[in-house]
C-alpha cells in the first residue's frame, strides 16, 4: 500500500469522524419558536395572522391575562374572535406553556 493511499484514508477517517461526532442542527419547527404540545397548530395559526410566533413567546401571563389579552385583541386589533371550542385550546396552551413562569421563553 502506498503512502499516498495510506495518508488518504487516514484523512477520510478523521473527516468521518468530525461528522460523526458534530452536533445535529435542531430541524425547524412548523409552529417557529412555540413549543410543540398539545394546542400548538391551534395558538401558532390563530397568532401569526397578524404577528410572529415570537411575539406569543415572550409573554408571560396567567390564564386571565391571555383571556383579556386576546379580548382586547378583538376589542381594538381587529382580530376574529374564536369559537368557543378554540379559545379553551388557545388558552389551555398559552396558559400552560407561556405562563408567568415563561417555560419555553426563546432562548436564541
Amino acid at each position: 500500500m502506498s503512502l499516498k493511499t495510506v495518508v488518504g484514508a487516514a484523512a477520510l477517517c478523521q473527516i468521518a469522524g468530525l461528522l460523526l461526532a458534530a452536533p445535529l442542527e435542531a430541524e425547524e419547527s412548523e409552529y417557529g419558536v412555540l413549543f410543540e404540545a398539545e394546542g400548538v397548530e391551534e395558538t401558532y395559526y390563530n397568532c401569526i395572522a397578524c404577528h410572529s410566533e415570537r411575539i406569543v413567546a415572550q409573554q408571560g401571563l396567567t390564564r386571565e391575562g391571555w383571556d383579556e389579552l386576546l379580548d382586547w385583541m378583538v376589542e381594538e386589533q381587529g382580530m376574529p374572535e374564536l369559537d368557543a371550542e378554540t379559545s379553551v385550546i388557545v388558552l389551555d396552551y398559552l396558559s400552560n406553556y407561556y405562563n408567568t413562569d415563561r417555560p419555553h421563553f426563546p432562548k436564541d
